[in-house]
């Protein structure tokens, strides 16, 4: 037992310990206090229109980069199945892995991704420079709360769908360990992701925390909802 712990400390320390960063690095970069102080590094004018596409890009870096290659590359052996799924079971899990990324997919539509990704501010930034300054336009999540579509079936859909993904992956030892990284990061960041959503939209975003599942959906058919 002990040797075995000793073994998975070994294969799997260096990606536990780059998944903690990145996830410390990755919730600080999206909250005001860091906001703040890149607003008196730089200015005002580069986090409103510029931090985002920056914050994006680093943290699919170091993610998908550093992360995936300590955790994946670097146990390429701990990557057989551990269990064989009978037909009808894999036909089950398959279809439910194709289901959550649909979710993620549809999720990343309606929060309009070329703004979730920092490209509409990027671009009216540069139309600004350019002397062409655009009307600000409240953005999603931050300044206007949406609770229609798949947000009405849940309230973190991304994040659901990125755990139901990883749940329904081949059952390898690599799989497994990064799902449970990845259901820590998930349940901590989207408890402060709630306090700060609570903040900023008040008894709106309580009454919807009532209605509607946070990681799994509530089996009712939900009430539509308009978009504030």
């Amino acid at each position: 037992m002990a040797s075995a712990l000793i073994i998975l400390a070994e294969s799997y320390g260096p990606s536990l310990a780059a998944f903690a960063l990145f996830a410390l690095l990755h919730s600080l970069g999206a909250r005001e206090p860091c906001k703040r102080v890149l607003a008196r590094v730089f200015s005002p004018f580069f986090v409103d229109h510029f931090w985002r596409l920056v914050y994006c890009g680093l943290s699919f870096a170091a993610l998908y980069g550093a992360v995936t290659m300590l955790h994946w590359a670097r146990n390429p052996e701990f990557d057989v199945w551990l269990a064989r799924y009978p037909p009808w079971l894999w036909a089950i899990v398959t279809a439910l892995h194709l289901f959550s990324v649909a979710v993620v997919y549809v999720a990343f539509l309606q929060s309009d991704y070329l703004e979730f990704l920092g490209l509409t501010q990027a671009w009216r930034g540069l139309a600004a420079l350019a002397g062409r300054p655009a009307p600000p336009q409240p953005l999603f999540g931050s300044q206007r709360l949406v609770t229609s579509g798949i947000y009405a079936w849940l309230r973190h859909p991304m994040l659901a769908g990125g755990l139901w993904f990883l749940l329904t992956s081949g059952p390898s030892l690599n799989n497994i360990v990064y799902t449970l990284m990845y259901t820590v990061y998930m349940l901590i960041g989207g408890h402060y992701e709630e306090r700060r959503l609570i903040r900023v939209f008040g008894d709106d975003y309580l009454r919807y925390r009532a209605r509607v599942g946070g990681y799994f959906p509530r089996w009712r058919r939900p009430a539509r909802q308009p978009t504030a």
